[in-house]
């Protein structure tokens, strides 16, 4: 009897766990809006089922609109249209690869069935006739894609909206707003207008609000009302401000005061900015730029003829970056972009070409080399990606890649100073002895050109001299001095990679510094993105941050979906 219900207990808890494991992974929606104002709504849902026999979507709160012409596939396959006759009581198996419309009092409920327990990726396609409405001033929609109440709150969700016809959007005529969820959205180059947002509560939902001047729609559903009343009553609760609209109040008065508190901070902002300046200059000027904890003086001496640590590049990033005592410094940490590429010269993983116009492009292998460093790991692969199908990066397109991958290649500076103190930490000598070697071998890649020994460095150095040379920002002037104070040797080690010594210099000077551009119009884009969303938020329309409050008065959605 004790096994027995030790069995049953194991059993129930397993179905438990099974039940705790519904999830809506990803809803992909695409709204495609024509010249009339009318819809057609694609959804890719990607979920874990578990339970029900059919998924349903509740679209209510119509006013006007109508809902038709359901499309659902999967794998390829599409399901039988049984149109506006579903029948929600029948079984799993009877409602396999079926789809229909159920009609409600206030709305309907798109329907297909589930087919089987687990993962699915469904197509959902269906037209919303009217979904743009004809307002006394402009022509505008309020309209609730994303339900609350699901049987799961979604993982990830995309809303993308595009014009049908040869009108992209644009802000000439175009004003958004989304609620319901915290989220981005933006208008993108193309034309799109693209929401994003992740992690979403149950409580959840995704309501759009768009407004657009007249005479870029003809919509057939007309209502006797100004766009203000729908904003009003969409604004209320969130975050968002109606422009021109508020009163002077006390709030005001009271931000008034903290407005003048803010420009006593400004002030002593201003104040300790001179500060930091004069005290960057002066440490310049003595050259005692580096702290005594990491480096064991604030001013080393003398020379080491190889880089430390094992020639690790993310422990000198980490180094740089932690021991450099200005305080205005912005680090060395994005150089290490244009060393991973001049050392990947330097091990054949890429090869120079020289382009029509005279600069170098980059050849890659179709083949990925195995790294052991984890950025270098990951800046390969965005790359790569730059590079496109021919696997020759070209002028502009790491740059290019950047701006639209900003997000990715912002965080990688990061990422290689916390993998280098990781290994740092992992190191068991006299950390302090060996990190002034990095800045003596910097004080040797200065120097020893300008040196009066003739002396030969070894050749087989020399590409790590590049390498670390532009770490420390030295590359082109290092390569320049190897090639004039030793011609020979040094154009025995470019030939090898098919250059003469001055192309040489060229490849480090345009590459490295390229590769660096690609990184601050990656962190600009960010920063400038992120500064241009905030600053919309309160004026509305140009896209930005979500309100997670308002979105009052919209059509269409409802409550609930899912499994049933």
């Amino acid at each position: 009897m004790k096994k027995t219900f030790c069995l049953l207990a194991t059993a129930f808890f397993l179905a438990a766990g099974t039940l705790s494991a519904q999830q809506i992974r990803s809803l992909d929606i695409d709204v495609y809006i024509n010249d009339e104002g009318d819809a057609y709504i694609k959804q890719l849902w990607d979920v874990n089922v578990v339970s029900g026999t059919e998924w349903y979507i509740p679209i209510e709160n119509l006013g006007g609109m109508y809902i038709s012409g359901l499309e659902v596939e999967e794998n390829g396959s599409g399901f039988i249209d049984e149109g506006r006759e579903w029948n929600t009581h029948r079984s799993l198996s009877e409602k396999a690869g079926r789809s229909g419309i159920v009609v409600k009092k206030d709305g309907v409920e798109l329907c297909w069935g589930q087919g089987s327990m687990g993962d699915h990726v469904w197509k959902a396609g269906f037209v919303a006739l009217k979904l743009v409405q004809s307002l006394e001033d402009y022509d505008a929609f309020n309209f609730m894609f994303v339900n609350p109440d699901m049987i799961a709150g979604p993982e990830s969700v995309t809303l993308t909206f595009h014009r049908m016809g040869e009108e992209p959007f644009s802000f000439d005529y175009t004003r958004f707003w989304f609620f319901g969820t915290e989220g981005e959205s933006e208008l993108l180059d193309d034309g799109t207008i693209r929401f994003h947002a992740e992690k979403l509560r149950r409580s959840d939902s995704v309501i759009c609000m768009m407004r657009f001047d007249k005479g870029h729609f003809q919509p057939s559903l007309s209502k006797d009302m100004k766009f203000e009343k729908m904003q009003k009553k969409a604004f209320k609760g969130s975050t968002y401000k109606a422009d021109g609209k508020k009163k002077f109040s006390f709030e005001d008065l009271l931000a008034l005061i903290v407005g003048g508190g803010f420009v006593l901070v400004i002030v002593g902002l201003v104040l300790l900015f001179l500060y930091s300046l004069i005290r960057d200059i002066i440490l310049k000027i003595t050259g005692h730029v580096w702290s005594k904890k990491v480096f064991g003086s604030t001013k080393p001496q003398g020379w080491e003829r190889e880089a430390p640590f094992g020639g690790s590049i993310p422990v000198a990033a980490a180094l740089l970056k932690d021991g450099n005592r200005l305080s205005l410094s912005v680090g060395h940490t994005e150089r290490c972009i244009g060393a991973y590429f001049l050392k990947w010269i330097h091990e054949g993983i890429v090869t120079p070409v020289k382009a029509a116009d005279g600069h170098f492009d980059v050849q890659f292998q179709s083949e990925k080399p195995v790294f052991t460093d984890k950025s270098e790991d990951s800046l390969y692969d965005k790359a790569f990606e730059a590079a496109g199908q021919n696997l020759i990066l070209e002028k502009g397109e790491f740059d290019s890649w950047a701006k639209k991958h900003y997000r990715s290649l912002a965080g990688w500076p990061k990422a290689i100073e916390t993998e280098g103190r990781n290994k740092l930490s992992d190191f068991e000598g006299d950390r302090v002895e060996e990190s002034a070697k990095l800045l003596k071998f910097m004080i040797f890649l200065k120097d020893f050109t300008l040196a009066r020994e003739r002396e030969v460095p070894e050749v087989g150095l020399w590409g790590q001299y590049l390498v670390f040379a532009q770490v420390f920002g030295i590359a082109d002037k290092v390569a320049k001095g190897f090639a004039e104070r030793y011609p020979e040797q040094f154009s025995k080690y470019s030939s090898q990679y098919g250059l003469d010594s001055a192309t040489m210099c060229t490849v480090v000077h345009s590459w490295s510094n390229s590769a660096v551009h690609a990184y601050k119009t990656a962190y600009d884009e960010k920063i400038s993105k992120e500064a241009a969303a905030k600053s919309h938020t309160s004026s509305g329309g140009f896209g930005g941050y979500s309100s997670r409050g308002g979105g009052g008065g919209f059509s269409g959605g409802g409550h609930g979906g899912g499994s049933r």
